[in-house]
This record gives structure tokens, C-alpha cells and sequence, in this order.
């Protein structure tokens, strides 16, 4: 070594004229991405506690849900941006892109361009499907969720049980419409038809958890939201979401194992025929010469009306109401803002290419769903959550031939996010759930 040169000075590279030393470079005390990595933690929190307080407020009100649906967007969206999550596909992605583009096509051909633009912007709940796709992460969070979702639900339905015997809301200080002695049920909705719908998905859940894996006392707790929010549903007196029900139950009581298909068939039988034997519920049903010269049935007459002249495209997207006059049946009419049938709402309004969309839709759906439950074991945990997914489509589908329950924000939102959902618990055994 060199007299008089530090020792601190070499061994080390030099520049290009080989005068000074370059000097090292330190490593920062904190790695760049650290931030990104606390910043991404922060953001799935986010997005887990928007679900909840989305599932707490979906039976109370669009108010209530929309503050969870607005954090759980904005988690997703920042925890995308920062790497924590990872999007994830799922079978309904392709149906309901396809969806929305019939829709579009609908307003292009539309006999009323300005209102299809208005009713297309109303299609944002076709984007909770997507959102929560992505913030529920597993199928450990959607147990909770639901359980959080079960407490909020019963706790309405009690409310609305009260409602059916007294004949008034307290929160909204109004009276309420009587049937045969006792009153009609609308919860924290302005419609007793939007009740029914949200109870409708919340006591098919309950029902579905029945028979999940694990202690008697969590057994009893499902059993007693499903009594009540049944209760409930039959004090909404939507009829709809009672043969909804009534449909979904046959579908749990195939499915259930055997040692438990006679006690569920036993005791959903002797629940569904007490019910039809209360003169409130019979005098809502009315005789069947009156259910099939309806105002209901009437509206379905004049979507068939209007999607003769429009078969392939629709007459447009929400154009229902502004083409009643030109083309509806004679007779009486309570409501004519829709055809009060999902099938032949999307039938008159998008043509034969929305209702080939909206089968897709369906077929991927029960596909993944359905073939999930039959590989799950008797003890596999998701295997509730999947039945719950699957009767709450039955419901909703079978409710929907006579209510047009996805032009319903408060039905429908919550319907997403079970879809979602299950589908998540459906994707876990492929591995996709991260």
C-alpha cells in the first residue's frame, strides 16, 4: 500500500480519469416499497370493513349500504393500485360484460335514446358484483359477513313483525295497509315489495347456515333468525317472495343429506302449509280466477307486446313506462313503471340478445356454483355458504317471473354481493382465492 494514502481510500472503484474514488452507496434504512406494502395492508382493511358495514346496512337502508359499498370500492381500488390485491377473475365476468354490451346496444337502437341513457346510468349495480368479488377475500371473511348480515336482518324483521300486528311504522310515523286483520310489513323501506325481496335473500341465507358444520348453539341462533326473518317475509305479503321462498326450500331439501331431508322437509312443509292457512295470506293470494286476469298478468301481456316489434334489439333499455300507452293491454293497472318479470322486463327493453345474456349469466353462475357443492365434504365449511348462493338464486329467480327484483337497488346490490360471494368460496378449491 501506498505511504500516505488512507487505508479508507481503497480498495474501491474511480471514475473514468481514475482521480477520486467513487463512493459507496449506502442501502436506505427502509426499502422504497415499504411504504407501498404498509399503505397496501391499510387499504385491504379497508376494503374487509366495508363489507361488513356493507352487510349491516343492506337490510336497513340504500343510505346504510352505500357507506360499506363506497370504502370497500375504495379499498379495492387502492389495494389494486398498490399491489396487495391481485384481481381476480371469475365466471361471471365474460356474462356480464356481455350483459352490459346488450344494453348498450339497446339504448344505440332505442324508440326513446334519452330515457335509455338515464335508465343505462342506473346500471352501476351491475358493478357490486365486481367489487365484492374482489374485497371478500375468503371464505372465512363471507362467514362473518353473513353473520354480521344475519344480526342486522333479524333485528329489522323483528321490527317489521311489529309492524304486521300494530299497523304502524314508528320511524316513518305512517299507517300501514291492512289485509285480513293484520297489516303489511315494508321494514326501513318505502315498499313492502322491496322488503320482501331483502328478507327473502337474508332468511335463505339463515336457512342455508342450518346446516353448516359445528356447535348446537350456533345451530340454534341460525334457527332463530330463520324464524324470525320467515315471519317477517310472510308479514311483507309479497307474494313473489314467497313463492321465491317456497321454491328455493324444495331446492335445500333435495340437497340436504339424508338423515336431515325428512326433518327439513317435515318441518318446511307443516311451516308453508300453516302459512297458506291463514286467512291473511289467502286473502292476499285471492282465488286463481283472479291471478290470472291480473294487473301483473296484464303488464307481462303488453312486454310481450312490445318485444314483437322490437325482437331482436328491445325497444331500449327502461323504455317500459313511456311505451305502456301505445301498447298495453285493456284493463285495470296499479303500477306500470315495469313489467313486474325480470324475464320479460329484459325481453321488451333488450331484445332476444339481453335474455340470451342474461341466461349465460345464470348458466355460469349455478355451473360453478352447484359443482363446487357436490365436491365439497359433509364437513367442508363452504358448503353452506355455496347452498346459501345457489337458493338465494333460485328465489330471486323464481320470485323475479312475477317482480322485476334487479331494477330494485335495495334487492339487488345485496344480491351481488351473495353471488360474489359464493363465488369466491367456489373458487377456493382451484386455489383463486388470495
Amino acid at each position: 500500500m501506498p505511504i500516505g494514502v488512507a487505508p479508507s481510500s481503497f480498495p474501491g472503484p474511480r471514475d473514468q480519469a481514475g482521480l477520486e474514488p467513487i463512493p459507496k452507496m449506502t442501502e436506505p434504512a427502509t426499502p422504497p416499497s415499504a411504504w407501498k406494502t404498509r399503505a397496501g395492508g391499510h387499504a385491504s382493511r379497508v376494503a374487509r370493513w366495508g363489507v361488513y358495514v356493507f352487510a349491516a346496512g343492506a337490510p336497513v337502508s340504500i343510505v346504510a349500504y352505500e357507506v360499506g359499498w363506497g370504502l370497500a370500492f375504495l379499498g379495492v381500488v387502492a389495494a389494486l393500485a398498490l399491489g396487495a390485491f391481485r384481481y381476480r377473475r371469475t365466471p361471471l365476468d365474460l356474462p356480464l360484460a356481455l350483459f352490459l354490451a346488450t344494453e348498450v346496444i339497446s339504448v344505440v337502437f332505442s324508440q326513446d335514446r334519452a330515457q335509455s341513457l338515464r335508465s343505462l346510468r342506473g346500471e352501476w349495480v351491475l358493478f357490486s358484483f365486481p367489487l365484492f368479488a374482489q374485497a371478500i377475500r375468503d371464505s372465512r371473511q363471507l362467514r362473518r359477513a353473513y353473520a354480521v348480515l344475519a344480526v342486522s336482518a333479524t333485528v329489522i324483521a323483528a321490527y317489521a313483525i311489529v309492524q304486521t300486528l300494530g299497523g304502524y311504522d314508528p320511524w316513518r310515523h305512517e299507517a300501514l295497509e291492512p289485509v285480513g286483520g293484520v297489516f303489511i310489513a315494508t321494514g326501513f323501506f318505502n315498499h313492502h315489495l322491496t322488503y320482501g325481496g331483502s328478507v327473502l335473500i337474508t332468511a335463505l341465507l339463515a336457512a342455508a347456515s342450518l346446516m353448516a358444520p359445528g356447535h348446537a348453539r350456533a345451530a340454534a341462533r341460525w334457527a332463530g333468525a330463520l324464524v324470525v326473518q320467515t315471519a317477517a317475509l310472510i308479514g311483507s305479503f309479497a307474494r313473489t317472495a314467497w313463492v321465491g321462498f317456497v321454491a328455493a326450500f324444495a331446492v335445500a331439501a333435495l340437497t340436504a343429506r339424508r338423515e336431515v331431508r325428512r326433518a327439513v322437509l317435515l318441518a318446511g312443509g307443516a311451516a308453508i302449509v300453516i302459512a297458506a292457512l291463514l286467512p291473511p295470506v289467502q286473502a292476499r293470494f285471492g282465488s286463481l280466477a283472479e291471478l290470472l286476469d291480473s294487473p301483473r298478468t296484464r303488464l307481462w301481456q303488453t312486454a310481450l307486446r312490445i318485444w314483437q316489434d322490437h325482437p331482436l334489439t328491445g325497444a331500449g333499455l327502461g323504455t317500459y313506462a313511456g311505451l305502456f300507452p301505445r301498447y298495453h293491454v285493456p284493463g285495470v293497472y296499479h303500477a306500470t313503471n315495469n313489467a313486474h318479470c325480470e324475464v320479460l322486463d329484459i325481453l321488451s327493453g333488450c331484445g332476444l340478445l339481453g335474455l340470451a345474456a342474461f341466461v349465460f349469466l345464470w348458466y355460469r353462475f349455478f355451473r360453478a356454483a352447484a359443482g363446487a357443492y357436490r365436491r365439497c365434504g359433509a364437513g367442508d365449511a363452504r358448503r353452506p355458504l355455496l347452498l346459501g348462493g345457489i337458493l338465494v338464486a333460485v328465489g330471486i329467480l323464481v320470485g323475479g317471473m312475477g317482480q322485476c327484483f334487479l331494477l330494485d337497488e335495495e334487492v339487488a346490490v345485496p344480491l351481488w354481493f351473495v353471488l360474489a360471494g359464493t363465488l369466491v368460496a367456489a373458487g377456493e378449491e382451484h386455489g383463486r382465492s388470495s
